[in-house]
């Protein structure tokens, strides 16, 4: 059977849900099952099994492949090191060995953000493009790096931790890796949220806007500032500009470093963004040719079809 009639399996594993689906061509020709993920890592086990059972019965896949929250080794066949947002344990369970055993299906695991570029790279919006980078700006912020057609993956597999990018020395925000002021901290829509209630803070309550004077600027969100950007706030179009020079530092750096052709900017704080202003700034900062920040196209369910394509690849191979 030739690669692009290969059928494989996606499995998308983040802290908030589990999605998977069949995938053939590029394409989910499947049913999208989803489920909320588990408490505990048995759990998140079995919710898998489960979910692989109905899946494999149906469409029989040649491979599976898993996108996950959490660095993987270079082997592809464990997780090295989980998130914050996975339940304890989670990086013990071997969702490799456990899957083979019970399909007789080979088995691959990767990083979510770097199964997500890879489908971006494949049949998304950075098609054809052998040098490009995916940041998914979310809760956190992710990445993953293509050079020359391959998947950056370091001496651990844990390359592409892009969110960790130091923006300053100062120690002003503790990010959730531990460690001060990387770009996460800033470029999430966890750090847009503290940069509006720090902004907000240190304006006296009789110079507030209509907009803040009925709001607990201590627990200010995300879609506070947006909805006060559509009805023309000042100080929520100022919040906005704010997190969109943290956004472009880091993109500056990345673009300086690695010479792309494109970044894909995915998540759901990339919808925030106008993609013409945001090219016409990088344009003017950078130091080389010319980068392409375009919005993703493979949506929420690139992990999926990246996770599958690499399966097809890495075992038609062998």
């Amino acid at each position: 059977m030739s690669e692009n009639n290969r059928i494989a399996l996606g499995i998308d594993i983040g802290g908030t849900k589990i999605s998977m689906a069949c995938v053939q061509n590029g394409e989910i020709i499947s049913q999208i099952l989803t489920y909320n993920t588990p408490k505990s890592a048995k759990g998140i086990l079995e919710t898998v099994l489960n979910g692989t059972e109905a899946l494999v019965s149906e469409f029989a896949p040649t491979s599976i492949g898993i996108a996950t929250a959490g660095a993987v080794n270079r082997e592809n066949t464990k997780v090295i090191s989980s998130t914050g947002n996975l339940p304890n344990g989670y990086s013990d369970i071997n969702l490799k060995e456990e899957i083979e055993k019970k399909f007789n299906t080979k088995t691959l695991l990767e990083n979510d953000a770097n199964a997500a570029a890879y489908a971006e790279f494949k049949v998304g919006a950075a098609k054809g493009q052998m040098n490009t980078i995916t940041i998914t700006l979310g809760t956190g912020v992710g990445g993953g790096i293509i050079v020359d057609g391959k998947l950056l993956r370091g001496k651990s597999g844990a390359a592409a931790e892009v969110g960790h990018i130091p923006l300053s020395w100062e120690k002003k925000r503790q990010c959730t890796c531990g460690d001060w002021d990387c770009w996460e901290a800033y470029a999430s829509g966890t750090g847009y949220a503290i940069t509006a209630r720090e902004m907000a803070s240190k304006i006296p309550l009789e110079y507030r806007s209509e907009f803040l004077k009925d709001k607990n600027v201590d627990k200010l969100t995300t879609h506070d500032i947006i909805s006060g950007i559509k009805q023309g706030d000042e100080f929520c179009i100022k919040i906005h500009e704010a997190w969109l020079e943290f956004v472009l530092m880091g993109l500056i750096s990345l673009t300086n470093v690695f010479d792309p052709e494109s970044i894909v900017l995915s998540g759901g704080m990339a919808k925030f963004i106008d993609f013409d202003d945001l090219n016409k700034k990088l344009d003017k900062r950078c130091n080389i040719t010319k980068t392409r920040i375009m919005n993703a196209s493979a949506g929420n369910n690139a992990g999926i079809i990246g996770a599958a394509m690499l399966a097809i690849e890495k075992f038609s191979e062998s």
